[in-house]
């Protein structure tokens, strides 16, 4: 399979964090924490960095990332906040931002999403459409007020439009064919993606920038 044909909904997010990290101008092969991957299928969007997929638990009082203070230049959790407890949130961004030394990575789906998302969990029974309204979907003002407690200077970017996802989403499940699939989201990726990060958005990109980082691009 081409990058191009990764489902669609990886795809979109994947691109776009990749080039909020390439804005950084890292030098190469600069290390990139994914918080919450289960598989290398980021790794393929930034041939020229390390990136380090990482499935650990994080979870407040001690259950903490492995790693040292700043030991990453950049560190992304690509929709995994609303996997997060509530309550478990902010430990959870204090992490992500102690270990980076130059930026976090955040992405998540939005609240308006929630009724698309009920919709298509209703028809599908998706399990991990489950686990967000078992959590709810993050408040961006919430997020984004921790993420000022946290000293970080933020942008925040719309990634997906919500029309698209949701007619893509109920596309996808009603194809059982993987190659079929496959061919579908190739097509979407090819020819639609630089006209889908726009409102009513999905889901919220942030590139969250550490003290003393310079902006570029």
């Amino acid at each position: 399979m081409s990058l191009a044909q990764i489902g669609f909904d990886r795809y979109q997010r994947f691109r776009a964090a990749a080039d909020l990290i390439r804005g950084l101008a890292l030098p190469p092969g600069q290390e990139v924490l994914d918080v919450g991957s289960h598989d290398a299928a980021f790794a393929a969007f930034l041939p020229d960095h390390r990136v380090i997929a990482c499935e650990q638990i994080i979870r407040p009082p001690d259950q903490g990332l492995q790693w040292a203070e700043g030991a990453v230049p950049v560190v992304c959790a690509l929709d995994v906040l609303e996997h997060v407890a509530p309550a478990e949130r902010g430990f959870f961004l204090a992490e992500l931002a102690r270990v980076a030394s130059r930026a976090v990575v955040l992405g998540f789906p939005a609240p308006q999403a929630a009724a698309a998302e009920d919709l298509v969990l209703r028809l599908t029974g998706s399990p991990w459409l489950a686990q967000h309204r078992e959590h709810g979907l993050p408040d961006p003002a919430m997020v984004e007020a921790q993420l000022d407690r946290l000293g970080l200077a933020w942008q925040r970017t719309p990634n997906a439009c919500l029309p698209s996802w949701t007619a893509m989403m109920l596309l996808m499940y009603g194809v059982q064919n993987q190659a079929v699939r496959g061919e579908i989201s190739g097509f979407f990726n090819q020819n639609y993606y630089a006209l889908e990060n726009r409102e009513p958005a999905y889901r919220y990109l942030y590139l969250c920038r550490k003290p003393g980082v310079a902006r570029h691009g």
